[in-house]
């Protein structure tokens, strides 16, 4: 039987996974740009 959660512990697992999607975003992101850059960029 599992145990109930308290409210922080429910909002610390939804920060936190917002945390890591913001992460994995910004990181995509980031490639991206690098990526963008590195084939505008004349060589």
């Amino acid at each position: 039987m599992e145990r109930e959660l308290t409210p922080v512990e429910a909002r610390s697992g939804v920060i936190s996974g917002r945390i890591i999607r913001i992460l994995i975003i910004s990181t995509t992101v980031a490639a991206m740009a690098l990526g963008l850059a590195w084939f505008i960029s004349p060589s």
